[in-house]
């Protein structure tokens, strides 16, 4: 059906949006914020100035011993796991939820459906009843 006064297809129904999904794309892309800036001073840590003096190297070593490993805890690296694990945490909630609202759909669908069977039964048997008594009437108008 056009919409006659845009001649564009009638929009689609917008479907509804739930507290919780908000909350968890909000915490997910929090996450990544994070896992992004974490990145972003790893790669500052190698490319400013000399390593001996750099803070954001001394850091990565502070980390690194913190965390009992040997070395340095590259940020680069850490930065991009948290980014990763966020992003796959975020797609997947993505697909629950629209999972979700097309089962929704789906099953209001179906109601309408079987709503408009029983309509369409209702209305059959009240004229298969209202069809005798009418043509009764005509008989008791013509005798």
């Amino acid at each position: 059906m056009d919409n006659p006064v845009t001649n564009n297809p009638t929009p689609k129904k917008k479907r509804k949006f739930y507290t919780s999904e908000i909350v968890l794309y909000s915490i997910f892309g929090a996450i990544w914020l994070f896992g992004f800036v974490f990145a972003i001073l790893g790669v500052c840590a190698y490319n400013v100035g000399k390593l001996s003096v750099n803070p954001l190297y001394n850091l990565e070593k502070q980390f690194a011993t913190a965390f009992h490993m040997n070395g340095v805890m590259d940020f680069r690296l850490w930065g991009t796991l948290v980014m990763v694990v966020a992003m796959i945490a975020f797609l997947i909630t993505i697909y629950a939820y629209s999972l979700r609202a097309s089962r929704e759909e789906a099953a209001e669908r179906r109601r309408k459906e079987r709503m408009a069977i029983l309509m369409d039964f209702d209305a059959s048997k009240e004229a298969a009843d209202k069809a005798p008594r009418e043509e009764a009437k005509k008989d008791e108008v013509s005798k």
